[in-house]
């Protein structure tokens, strides 16, 4: 069992807010709110808070109640393990779901590398180990007569002796494997070293067995025997629709209509700027629903639909997110007459909201520090390019004079705190003088080279305009970004000069990335390279790749770069890494057991930490005067481009005037 006991000495440890985030441990360790879940009777909520940490190298998940009418704090129910995430990076949200009789709640977590079923009641005793075996539990739901139906996985053992065997008897290679990760355990799965392999027509993967027959169980109570399942209740178990591919089409017709009446985009990419978008919808007990919107610049409204009147009605605005979560399309929760939410903005780390009935806002929990006395300034703006509106967050100090910028460019929705993927710590950048940007990808049809060159052209326009406002000095640009960011970044290094130091954190297109991927069984892959690059085969299309590859482009490129890969995308950059370290123009870090989004909190940290002293150091010519990092500036002195400052400095302070613990 898991005491309350136990769980308020590790908050006594882990939850001593600095004053304000802006060093590169404080974002790494931004706490995040999921799982939330209303009892059946809408009398409670419970919610999850994941705490990264740096020192433990955990992101420790901890679950809390709160009564829906708002008229208590939140108690804490426990702390329950630590936070899963998918093959991408992601962070799975929490996974909890009431008893029908609103008096249990059950959570599947991760605890002592075992995923389990645990239960608490509403006294706040603890978390009791209710449902284990020798496979992990998958999925789980209640019946409505209140048993409870679970999937269980292939035993670890069993998938370790698979793994083993792969090994030794030599592994074939096929549509399935993944020729750029290790082969034997190279990935991080539920936090033991496993073996993956391609399960999609991109880049998905899955565990090995993951295709083998699950083991699904029935239980009359909580604690009751097992039984084995009827279709009927295996049908349970059925994952509802990703919450990202709603649309529209997918809503009762009457709301459909009520939205369509707005003006609603249909689709989900392509919008024109002045569209709303649909982000999620949720049922309401009285028939009615909670709609919610965002603008291209993902700024929220929340809208009631009233069955009775067939209409829509205004129930709350934000000036930036209101989900289920870290993403804006996770649907909030309805309990009783309110809505729960996490709230998240420019300058807003998520923290837990209840908007009642009128529309009226009250906090219910706030896991983060405010950032309001951070010296910091966080605006969104707005600028055209090409003809279409371009939109982002602009974090910069409260100090005059021109400022070297930062830019990031794919998309910046709720708490902005390194871009996506969270690799650039901007408001760290801010702290020390250097304003940063992150741009939202100008809406478009366009693909491959053509997104490339409308991302480049939205970039060189807003360092026009704001060095038109005297806040920015145009030579002192630089820009990193991962994935479409991180090839709009390589595209502007090598259609521009507009750079003087970059950073990116995957893969590029390059020959060896399509030869890596392009084999029997994975046909799809080469389709979509033709369809979204128009690139052939390397050997038969070479206008097409050295149209698109910074590899084969070394001599367009005059700037330092720093690649910060995981292991299994870095073996895909390998001629790029070469040709870059040969000239002289930059360096690649690479992190095991990292996916395509570097989850681990020290892997985080390492990450911002580094974008820091780059762009600090080739935008600025500062160098921390750390004994530990000597050895990296003596690498970058030796680099082919100069930083921005002949005369260096040692600092390692911030230009802003703030108190910090």
């Amino acid at each position: 069992m898991v005491s309350r006991a136990a769980l308020c000495l590790a908050l006594l440890v882990s939850t001593s807010p600095a004053a304000a985030q802006v060093t590169a441990r404080e974002i790494a360790e931004t706490a995040d709110i999921s799982g939330i879940t209303a009892s059946p009777d809408g009398k409670w909520v419970a919610y999850r808070v994941e705490r990264p940490s740096t020192a433990t190298n955990r992101i420790d998940v901890d679950w809390y109640l709160v009564p829906a009418n708002g008229q208590a704090p939140p108690r804490a129910l426990g702390r329950l393990g630590t936070a899963m995430w998918d093959d991408a990076g992601s962070v799975l949200p929490g996974d909890a779901k009431w008893s029908p009789d609103s008096r249990a709640l059950v959570v599947r977590a991760l605890v002592d590398g075992q995923v389990a079923l645990w239960s608490t009641g509403l006294d706040g005793a603890g978390f009791t180990r209710i449902v284990a075996a020798d496979g992990d539990i998958e999925a789980f739901a209640f019946a409505p007569d209140g048993s409870l139906i679970t999937s269980e996985g292939p035993s670890r053992d069993t998938i370790a002796r698979a793994e083993d065997a792969e090994r030794e008897a030599g592994i074939l290679v096929d549509g399935s494997t993944d020729l750029a990760q290790p082969l034997y355990r190279g990935a991080s799965i539920n936090g033991r070293p496993s073996s993956q392999r391609f399960s999609g027509d991109w880049f998905d993967r899955a565990p090995l067995l993951a295709a083998e027959p699950r083991q699904v169980a029935v239980r009359a109570t909580l604690l009751a025997p097992p039984r084995g399942a009827s279709e009927e209740e295996r049908a349970a178990l059925v994952p509802p629709p990703h919450p990202a591919l709603l649309m529209l089409k997918d809503l009762p017709a009457e709301l459909r209509t009520a939205l369509e009446a707005e003006r609603v985009c249909a689709t989900k990419t392509g919008c024109a700027a002045d569209l709303p978008r649909l982000s999620w919808w949720i049922p309401r007990a009285d028939g009615g629903a909670v709609v919610a919107l965002h603008d291209a610049d993902y700024r929220q409204r929340l809208q009631r639909w009233l069955p009775a009147e067939q209409k829509l009605a205004p129930l709350v605005e934000s000036n930036g997110q209101l989900s289920g979560g870290r993403y804006y399309f996770r649907p909030c929760t309805a309990a009783g007459d309110a809505t729960f939410c996490v709230e998240a903005a420019a300058s807003t780390p998520p923290r837990l909201v209840r908007i009642g009935a009128d529309g009226a806002k009250s906090v219910i929990a706030s896991p983060n520090p405010n950032p309001d006395s951070d010296g910091l300034l966080a605006e969104t703006i707005a600028w055209q390019v090409s003809g279409s509106r371009a939109s982002g967050i602009l974090i910069r100090p409260k100090i005059p004079g021109r400022l070297p910028l930062f830019v990031t460019y794919y998309s910046c929705y709720g708490y902005v705190r390194g871009g996506v993927g969270d690799e650039w710590p901007l408001r760290a950048l801010a702290a020390h003088g250097i304003a940063a940007l992150c741009i939202n990808a100008v809406p478009s049809k366009l693909e491959g080279p053509k997104r490339y060159q409308l991302g480049m052209e939205a970039i060189q326009a807003v360092v026009a305009e704001l060095a038109g406002r005297g806040i920015v000095d145009p030579d002192r640009v630089g820009m990193g970004g991962l994935s479409f960011g991180s090839e709009v970044t390589m595209w502007t290094m090598m259609h521009s000069k507009l750079l003087k130091a970059a950073s990116i954190a995957s893969v590029q297109m390059e020959p060896a990335y399509y030869w890596f991927n392009a084999r029997p069984g994975r046909e799809t892959f080469a389709d979509n390279v033709r369809k979204g690059w128009n690139a052939g085969r390397p050997d038969e299309d070479p206008a097409g790749w050295k149209r698109i590859s910074p590899a084969l482009n070394i001599d367009k490129i005059g700037a330092p770069l720093l690649m910060q890969l995981p292991e299994s995308e870095a073996r895909l950059s390998i001629e790029l890494q070469s040709k870059l370290g040969l000239a002289g123009l930059g360096e690649m870090h690479i992190f095991p057991f990292a996916p395509h989004l570097k989850v681990e909190p020290r892997q985080k940290l390492a990450a911002y930490q580094r974008n820091l002293d780059w762009f600090r150091y080739w935008l600025k010519g500062e160098i921390d005067p750390d004994p530990a990092k000597a050895a990296q500036y003596q690498r970058w002195s030796k680099l082919g481009a100069k930083p921005a400052s002949a005369a260096r400095t040692q600092r390692s302070t911030s230009p802003i005037s703030i108190k910090r613990k």
